[in-house]
C-alpha cells in the first residue's frame, strides 16, 4: 500500500454531499447566496493563515503558495450549494532552492563517470546480449522455434544482469545526487470539516497534543521491485481536533532488495455532519517533509492555541 504523498496547493471550500468549485457553479443542488452569518464563519480563515509558520532559514514558501498568503485574500465563496458542511482549508508547500554552489556539484555529479571496473562488466553483458539477438535472427531465419525460445529466455536473464549492473556501477552517483537533492520539500495543510481524516505511514507514535488525536511517523523508501522506487522516505504529523475515530492496520513494504518488511500505521477517520448552521466540526492539521525532523521542526513552528480554540466557534 503506498502512502499518500501529495497535497495539492489549495481546496478551500467544497461541499459535502457533492462535489462543487464556486468559481463555476454547484455541480448538483441550487446556488444559494451566503447569509450574514455564513459570511462571518468563512472569516475563520484568517487564523488558519495566521498558523503557517514562516519558513526556517534556507527555505522559502513554494511559488504556488504565495496568493493564498496574501494578506488580501478572500475566501469566502460567491454562493453555497445548500446544506454542506463548510469546509475552509489551506495548503502551503516549502522548499530549499538548490545555491549555486549546489548546483554545479549537481551537474557534476550527473556528469561524473561509473565505476569503470563496474562498467567493464555493464559492457561484457552487453556485448554477450548482442552475440545472443545475432543468434536469435539466425534462428528465426531457419524458422528454428525450439532455438528461439532457449535463446528469448536467455535475453531475459541478460537483460536483469544488464540493468543490475548498470544500477550497481551507479550507484555512488545516485547516492551523492539523492543526498544532495535530500530534504528539499514540505508540505502543510490545515483543514476545518475535514471529512477526509489523516494517515500515517511508518512506525507511528503517538504525540501528546492537548484537546486532540495526534501522531508522527517516517515511512523508509519503498520499492514496487528491485530497482524500482515506489515512495521516497517520508515523515509526517497529523493532528485531529474534534469527532474522530483511530485505526491502526498493518503495512507490508519492501526495500531495495525486494525483500519485504512488516510495518504500520493509522488512520485517523474525522466526522463531519451536513447541516444549515455554520461551525466548526473539526479541524485537521497535515504536516509532511523529507523526513520526520523537517515536519517536527514545521509543527514545533505551530501556535496550536488559537486553532484548538476554533472549535468553540
Amino acid at each position: 500500500m503506498s502512502r499518500l504523498l501529495t497535497l495539492s496547493l489549495i481546496s478551500l471550500i467544497s461541499c459535502f454531499a457533492a462535489p462543487a468549485v464556486y468559481a463555476d457553479g454547484c455541480v448538483e443542488g441550487v446556488q444559494k447566496p451566503l447569509t450574514a452569518k455564513e459570511k462571518s464563519f468563512y472569516t475563520v480563515f484568517k487564523t488558519l493563515r495566521a498558523a503557517v509558520p514562516a519558513p526556517s532559514a534556507g527555505w522559502q514558501y513554494g511559488a504556488d503558495s504565495h496568493d493564498v498568503l496574501a494578506p488580501d485574500y478572500d475566501a469566502t465563496p460567491a454562493y453555497t450549494c445548500g446544506p454542506d458542511n463548510y469546509f475552509v482549508g489551506i495548503n502551503v508547500s516549502y522548499e530549499r532552492p538548490m545555491t549555486d554552489a549546489e548546483g554545479q556539484q549537481e551537474l557534476q555529479i550527473m556528469q561524473a563517470k561509473p565505476d569503470p571496473a563496474k562498467q567493464k562488466k555493464v559492457d561484457a553483458l552487453i556485448a554477450k546480449q548482442q552475440a545472443v539477438m545475432q543468434q536469435i535472427m539466425t534462428a528465426a531465419q531457419k524458422q528454428d522455434y525450439k532455438a528461439m525460445d532457449s535463446l528469448g529466455k536467455q535475453n531475459d536473464d541478460l537483460s536483469k544482469q544488464i540493468q543490475a549492473a548498470q544500477e550497481e556501477a551507479n550507484a555512488s552517483n545516485k547516492a551523492a545526487l539523492d543526498k544532495l537533492q535530500f530534504d528539499r520539500k514540505a508540505t502543510l495543510s490545515i483543514g476545518i470539516n475535514d471529512a477526509s481524516g489523516a494517515d500515517c505511514y511508518g512506525s507511528p507514535k503517538p504525540l501528546q497534543v492537548p484537546g486532540a488525536v495526534a501522531y508522527e511517523c517516517e515511512a523508509p523508501a519503498t520499492y514496487s521491485s528491485p530497482g524500482n522506487p515506489l515512495d521516497p522516505v517520508h515523515g509526517s504529523i497529523v493532528v485531529v481536533y474534534g469527532k474522530s475515530t483511530v485505526e491502526t492496520a498493518d503495512w507490508d513494504r519492501k526495500d531495495d532488495q525486494g525483500t519485504e518488511h512488516k510495518d504500520s500505521s493509522v488512520i485517523l477517520r474525522s466526522r463531519v455532519e451536513q447541516g444549515t448552521d455554520p461551525k466548526v466540526q473539526n479541524l485537521v492539521i497535515k504536516i509532511a517533509g523529507d523526513d520526520l525532523a523537517r515536519a517536527q521542526a514545521i509543527f514545533k513552528q505551530m501556535n496550536l492555541k488559537p486553532l484548538a480554540a476554533l472549535l468553540q466557534h
